[in-house]
């Protein structure tokens, strides 16, 4: 809002980025939550970094991506860092690889998203004197999964999200990073059942969210009233998306493209082919996603087997009856 009010509107959506940290803290004493934000702010800014390195380089965009959420899965896996774990490290990336460097140069890019983290640490922190004596003490935090299970999630995250920026740029869709993203979103948790719902819930909320995103970006009131609008979404967001999924993605769709659209100043772009765009990039990265989890499930689920035995019993039984 600030940078907005200067008239530097992109720059403030490319701090909004640094500043999703703030999404790490709750529940957490303020003693861990000092810890937890300010390492999630620098991969953040790491994952800014790489993805705006290899910003307009088709193949490397894909490499950057996928080894992106490698990284992400394999440390919120080894640290238990709960959902959204490694999915906002994975949209900075991917995000970065989509503005062009004339936009906003390295170091600049980096500074912003640097500034946004630490406000974002602020904010999380801003209460520790008033409320460290009444909040007492937590538990200790849950042990990280077998490192077996943490190597495969990261093989399953690179597979998947690789996979779908892959596909997308083969098909030339103007976004690559919306398949990757929304693949990333469905393979927040390890279980073949959660997956494969999650990808549902993305796929029929995300074509839901068109129509409200279509009738904003129809009207494009301005850029401040964008700005508070962006916040007024991503407040509902949070209210919804740990109680009903499918219904916070109606709400998820319209704050990620307009707060894509800020980042990367298309905001007089097509409407309509922004719209399909994201609806087919979408379905393009939870297919990948069901891909990759059948391909790469937890160790111990067998989910294609499983598939195959609820096949052939469909066809036998009419058969033996």
């Amino acid at each position: 809002m600030a940078f907005a009010l200067a008239g530097h509107v992109q720059s403030g959506a490319l701090a909004s980025l640094g500043a999703l940290a703030v999404l790490y803290a709750p529940g957490l004493p303020y003693r861990r939550r000092a810890v937890r934000v300010f390492g999630v702010g620098a991969g953040l800014v790491a994952a800014a970094a790489a993805g705006t390195l290899v910003a307009g380089s088709p193949a490397g965009t894909v490499a950057v991506i996928a080894l992106a959420s490698a990284v992400a899965v394999l440390l919120c896996r080894r640290f238990s860092i709960a959902p959204p774990g490694a999915l906002m490290p994975v949209l900075v990336c991917a995000t970065a690889t989509q503005i062009p460097l004339d936009a906003a140069p390295l170091a600049t890019r980096v500074g912003l998203v640097a500034l946004g983290a630490t406000i974002a640490w602020l904010v999380v922190m801003a209460g520790a004197a008033f409320r460290s004596a009444a909040q007492g003490t937590a538990g200790p935090p849950p042990s990280p999964p077998p490192w077996r299970q943490i190597r495969r999630a990261a093989a399953r995250g690179a597979v998947g999200t690789g996979g779908a920026a892959l596909l997308a740029l083969s098909l030339g869709l103007p976004r690559p990073d919306w398949a990757a993203v929304a693949c990333a979103a469905v393979l927040v948790h390890d279980a073949t059942r959660s997956t494969v719902r999650r990808a549902g819930h993305r796929a029929a909320g995300t074509a839901a969210g068109i129509g409200v995103a279509g009738l904003v970006l129809a009207i494009v009131p301005g850029v401040l009233p964008l700005v508070v609008l962006v916040v007024a979404l991503q407040f509902v967001v949070e209210i919804l998306v740990a109680r009903n999924y499918a219904l916070a993605v109606v709400f998820i769709t319209p704050l990620a493209l307009l707060q894509g659209t800020l980042a990367t100043g298309e905001l007089d772009g097509h409407v309509v082919g922004l719209l399909a765009g994201r609806l087919v990039e979408t379905a393009i990265g939870c297919a990948l996603a069901v891909v990759a989890q059948a391909v790469l499930p937890p160790p111990g689920e067998h989910p294609a087997q499983a598939a195959m035995r609820r096949v052939i019993r469909r066809r036998t039984v009419p058969v033996l009856t």
